[in-house]
């Protein structure tokens, strides 16, 4: 079932921040114990806090791995690579500059609902387990296969993980690849 929007798709709730991205982590080895959640200060708050989550910290105190919410966009930052999912309704805002060195995920995000989105994340999060470094390439995405925007054109990026003594799996979410 698809979620009708008004104005941004990605306004998650702590609960469903919680129900459908923590529990699911969790569910799936990540260490709970890691989890942080950060207000839109920075602060540290508890996840049934009355505040806002801005920010879920997954690897402690390292920050080496991090999610930051923003309503029309949503950022998985990984060893100072950005990985962004931004809403269909917003793309046509976003500049060359804005988006310059990141992976932009071409996806439909306004056919999602919230459960299907966070579920989405969770599983480009897991492909960063145990990382030690990664690295992001870009190249043309073929034409015609993603809508161009005025101010910046559609790529497709292939995100290299290096991990401690792990076989090598390859996750592909719509135009971006991960080989981890």
């Amino acid at each position: 079932m698809r979620e009708e929007y008004k104005g941004c798709c990605m306004k998650f709730s702590n609960e469903e921040l919680k129900k459908y991205m923590v529990d699911y982590l969790i569910d799936n080895s990540w260490d709970c114990m890691q989890i942080r959640f950060l207000s839109e200060d920075g602060d540290d708050i508890e996840l049934d806090s009355s505040e806002e989550i801005e920010t879920i910290v997954l690897d402690g105190t390292d920050e080496n791995l991090c999610i930051m919410f923003f309503d029309c966009q949503t950022s998985v930052f990984v060893y100072n690579e950005e990985i962004m999912f931004i809403d269909d309704n917003a793309k046509g805002s976003y500049t060359s500059s804005d988006v310059y060195g990141n992976a932009v995920y071409e996806g439909k995000l306004r056919e999602m609902s919230h459960e299907e989105m966070l579920h989405l994340f969770s599983e480009v999060i897991l492909c960063f387990a145990d990382a030690t470094d990664v690295s992001i390439t870009q190249s043309v995405a073929p034409e015609n296969k993603y809508k161009k925007y005025w101010y910046y054109t559609p790529h497709l990026f292939t995100v290299h993980v290096k991990k401690k003594g792990k076989s090598e799996q390859i996750s592909v979410y719509e135009n971006i690849t991960i080989v981890h």
